[in-house]
């Protein structure tokens, strides 16, 4: 919507009301065919220029229009007039909203609606330079390539009314279905004087400092919004969308450097072998004798190492203690690890329980020549063996996977807060895709 302009409308007219006799205000005479009297609330059916005729009575408005009659705005580069205000409700429910009609000189009319202080402007196939008939799919409409959602249907009536309008708005009989793709609205009305005949309307959903700037009117007057527009668009879903995005450009990032430093600084085996292993008999009843492996070399200034230990424990354990020794400076790093297996046999079913192997990793380990230093003790007391796998520069695989949930949980908390915003739009629907979740 763009600032106020200068309109070029003729200039305004007026009519005495038969009933009070006061004289009316009419602002696009050529075209108003019925009119509200603002001084008894008649509503007036104009029958010949300065004639008119009772009818229906109306009720005094509840509310002052916010939008003054014969006020002027550009929209959408078109100058348009407000011509009329009107207090709706539907039909079996509290439900209540006003709407404001304007006119323009080559575009037809528009209306500017407002419900629990949220707007929306609503036009026609006049208005809508690219307009195009919308496609039924039974609980859902297709509009230029995009799917609508049912959400509400309902029968509006005029409960008052100031101002004038070209057709028999408070008479007319009105089913209305509204559909929705937020920010946007596809509304359906089918109307039934004498035939029925279908329209629809595109409505868009404008925030309240936007009707404020358009008609120079202070915020302060606007009505405070209520809960959550039926069409209002949700930040939460732009913000998931702009974090889907930017996460998963990340997360390819993050894949791409794990990769290529598998390129840069590839897997070295240091040591495979399987040792032979013997109980001692003069210590303690598990303790088997210790060993030391031979010398390895670690290349890089810096690498992990991923020790891998197995044994054909049967129903048994073994542990052992790992001492990574530097030969240049006897600096060490020790670990520890236990492997346990145990199966069976237990009311009709089969049992096991542990491993055969079992794997340990250090980290950060400088670049020299190393061995191990092995002490293995097992509840086997004729264990003999003990494989023993080192490999330096393994795939961190680990790392890389919590980096990737770490990222994922903005946009995970954004999801959340969009689907809860959606779910509480949709608890103002009788159709919501929410309902069976519950």
């Amino acid at each position: 919507m763009d600032k106020p302009t200068k309109s070029f409308f003729k200039l305004s007219e007026t009519i005495d009301c038969p009933v009070c006799k006061q004289s009316i205000i009419l602002y696009d005479l050529p075209k108003s065919e019925y009119t509200v009297c603002t001084f008894c609330f008649s509503y007036l059916h104009i029958i010949a220029k300065g004639f008119s005729r009772l009818n229906k009575q109306l009720s005094k408005p509840e509310k002052t229009p916010l939008l003054k009659l014969g006020s002027t705005a550009n929209i959408h580069n078109t100058d348009f007039k407000v011509i009329a205000y009107l207090e709706k409700r539907e039909v079996g429910t509290i439900y209540h909203w006003r709407e404001y009609i304007l006119t323009s000189i080559d575009k037809g009319y528009i209306t500017l609606s407002e419900f629990d202080g949220h707007w929306n402007l609503i036009g026609g196939k006049d208005f809508i330079a690219d307009y195009q008939d919308p496609i039924s799919y039974g609980t859902s409409l297709g509009y230029k390539d995009v799917e609508y959602a049912l959400f509400n249907k309902y029968t509006p009536i005029v409960t008052a009314m100031l101002g004038e309008v070209d057709w028999d708005v408070v008479n007319e009989k009105v089913k209305a279905m509204e559909y929705i793709a937020p920010p946007y609205m596809v509304v359906a009305e089918e109307t039934s004087n004498g035939k029925r005949i279908k329209d629809y309307y595109i409505a868009e959903y404008l925030e309240p400092a936007i009707i404020a700037e358009t008609f120079s009117i202070d915020k302060k007057l606007i009505p405070e919004r209520i809960g959550i527009g039926a069409n209002q668009p949700s930040k939460h879903y732009d913000r998931w969308t702009s974090s889907l995005q930017i996460t998963g450009i990340a997360i390819v990032l993050v894949l791409l450097i794990h990769l290529l430093l598998g390129i840069v600084k590839p897997e070295k085996e240091l040591l495979n072998d399987d040792f032979l292993i013997s109980h001692n008999n003069t210590q303690d009843v598990n303790e088997f004798k210790s060993f030391v492996t031979p010398a390895f070399t670690i290349d890089d200034e810096s690498s992990n190492i991923s020790f891998e230990i197995a044994s054909a424990v049967d129903n048994n354990w073994l542990e052992t203690t790992i001492v990574l020794v530097n030969e240049s400076d006897n600096r060490t790093w020790e670990v520890s690890k236990s492997i346990e297996y145990y199966h069976g046999y237990e009311e009709g079913e089969s049992w096991s329980e542990g491993s055969t192997k079992e794997s340990i990793l250090l980290s950060e380990i400088p670049k020299g020549k190393y061995h191990l230093n092995v002490y293995p003790s097992s509840g086997d007391i004729d264990r003999n063996n003990l494989y023993i796998k080192a490999t330096s520069n393994v795939t961190m695989w680990r790392n890389t996977l919590i980096t990737i949930f770490l990222l994922c949980i903005y946009p995970a908390v954004c999801w959340y807060m969009m689907r809860n915003f959606e779910k509480n739009r949709w608890n103002n629907s009788d159709y919501s895709p929410f309902v069976n979740e519950e």
